[in-house]
C-alpha cells in the first residue's frame, strides 16, 4: 500500500513537466512565426519601395539590336482593292483599270506606252500607298522601265515602260553609308584607308565623337550624325544615352537635336539610330527634320520599320532626303556581307541609285576589303551620301 502512495505523486509530477515543455515549445513557435512573417513582409515592402524608387531596369549604354523590325502584324486599314484603286487612278487608262484584279499568287503584267513616269509623280503614289497603313509597297525600277506593286512582300502588278536613252546611259550611284561611328579613332583609320567612298553616321554620345570630326575634316571627308531613337523594344533594347524618346516636349527634342550638332560638328546630314518607333510619329519626325533643314543638313532615313513615315515627311517638307535600300550586314559574316554588297550592285542597276547601310564590325571591314576591287570594276559609281539626299 505504501509503494503504490508512493508511484502517484510522481506520474502527476511527471504529467506536470510534459504540460510546462509543451507550452515551452508553443511559445517557441509562436515567436518563429511571427518573425518569419515580420522578416517575409519586411522583404516584400522592400522590393516594392525598390520597384518604385528604380521603375526601369537598368540598361547598357547600346546593345546589339535587330537591324529591321517587323510590322506588327495588324489588320490592314486598306484592302487591296483599295490600294489598286490608287495604283490604277494615277496610272492607268479606263480600260485598264478595268481589268480583272489579279487572285492571290497570281502577276498582272501590263505594257504601257509613253515614257516613264516623273519621280516626283511616283513619290507622291508612294506616299498615298503608305499612308493607307495596309501591307502594300510600290517598288520602282527606272533603269528597268517597271513600277510594280507589292502586297505582303510579293508582286501583284507590274507596268512595263520603255527606258529612254538618257536613263540607260546614267550612270547607277551606289552610297554606303556607316553606322554606330564614333567609339573609336581605329575604325575611321580602317574606313579612311578603304578604296571606295564610305561615309561616317557618329553616334553624338560616343567617347571618340567629336574628336573623330576633326580626323575626317583633315581628310576631307564627308560624315553624318547618326541620331538615336526611341525603337518599339525600348526599354528592354536601348538606343543609348540622351536619346529623342516619345514622352520627350518639343523643347527637349530641339534642345537635344541642337546639342547632336555640336557634338558633331560639320556634319553634312543625319540619319536615324534604331527608331522603329520614334519614325512612325508624324508631327515628332517634322520637329526632328525641321531642325536639321534649318542648319541645311540632309536626312537619310534608315528604314528600321516598313512603316516608317520619316523619307515622306521629308520629302513633303521640300528636304533633301533619301531611303535605305538594302542593310549589308546583317549577319556578321564576310561571305554574307560580301553576297550583299553584290545585290546592292543589283538594286543599284535596276534603280538607278542605292543607299547601303553597314556598321564597323571587323567582318564588314574585311569584306569590303575582299570585295573593293570587283566593287570598282562595276558599271556604277561609288559616292558619299549627300549625292544621293536630293529633294524628291
Amino acid at each position: 500500500m505504501t509503494a503504490v502512495k508512493k508511484k502517484a505523486p510522481k506520474r502527476k509530477k511527471s504529467t506536470g513537466k510534459k504540460t510546462s515543455r509543451a507550452g515551452t515549445h508553443a511559445v517557441r513557435l509562436l515567436v518563429s512565426s511571427l518573425f518569419l512573417v515580420v522578416f517575409v513582409g519586411s522583404c516584400l515592402y522592400g522590393l516594392v519601395h525598390l520597384q518604385k524608387t528604380y521603375p526601369d531596369p537598368i540598361q547598357p549604354s547600346y546593345r546589339e539590336f535587330p537591324m529591321e523590325e517587323p510590322r506588327l502584324s495588324e489588320p490592314s486599314a486598306a484592302s487591296f482593292e483599295e490600294v489598286y484603286a490608287l495604283l490604277a487612278d494615277e496610272l492607268l487608262s479606263g480600260a485598264q483599270a478595268r481589268l480583272r484584279l489579279p487572285a492571290e499568287g497570281e502577276v498582272t503584267r501590263l505594257k504601257m506606252s509613253g515614257a516613264y513616269p516623273e519621280q516626283r509623280r511616283l513619290m507622291e503614289l508612294a506616299t498615298r500607298i503608305a499612308l493607307t497603313d495596309s501591307p502594300a509597297q510600290l517598288d520602282l525600277a527606272p533603269r528597268k522601265g517597271h513600277v510594280r506593286l507589292f502586297w505582303h512582300g510579293r508582286p501583284r502588278v507590274e507596268l512595263r515602260y520603255d527606258v529612254a536613252q538618257d536613263v540607260a546611259r546614267k550612270k547607277p550611284l551606289v552610297a554606303i553609308i556607316m553606322d554606330d561611328m564614333g567609339r573609336s579613332l581605329a575604325e575611321f583609320e580602317l574606313l579612311l584607308n578603304l578604296k571606295i567612298p564610305v561615309t561616317p553616321a557618329i553616334l553624338p554620345q560616343a567617347g571618340q565623337a567629336t574628336r573623330s570630326t576633326a580626323l575626317l575634316q583633315r581628310a576631307d571627308r564627308e560624315y553624318m550624325i547618326h541620331i538615336p531613337m526611341q525603337p518599339k523594344s525600348y526599354p528592354a533594347i536601348s538606343p543609348g544615352p540622351n536619346a529623342l524618346l516619345l514622352g520627350l516636349s518639343e523643347k527637349e527634342l530641339r534642345s537635344r537635336m541642337k546639342q547632336y550638332q555640336q557634338q558633331v560638328p560639320g556634319a553634312a546630314g543625319g540619319n536615324n539610330h534604331m527608331g522603329s518607333l520614334f519614325t512612325q510619329q508624324p508631327e515628332l519626325m517634322r520637329i526632328v527634320l525641321e531642325e536639321l533643314r534649318t542648319s541645311g543638313l540632309f536626312f537619310i532615313d534608315s528604314k528600321t520599320i516598313g512603316a516608317s513615315v520619316a523619307f515622306d515627311e521629308a520629302r513633303r517638307m521640300g528636304m533633301r532626303t533619301g531611303a535605305r535600300h538594302i542593310f549589308l550586314d546583317n549577319e556578321e559574316n564576310v561571305a554574307y556581307i560580301r553576297k550583299q554588297l553584290r545585290k546592292m550592285v543589283r538594286i543599284a542597276e535596276e534603280k538607278g541609285e542605292a543607299i547601303a547601310i553597314c556598321h564597323p564590325y571587323r567582318q564588314t571591314f574585311e569584306a569590303l576589303q575582299r570585295e573593293e576591287d570587283w566593287l570598282r570594276q562595276q558599271q556604277v559609281d561609288f559616292v558619299v551620301a549627300s549625292r544621293l539626299a536630293v529633294r524628291r
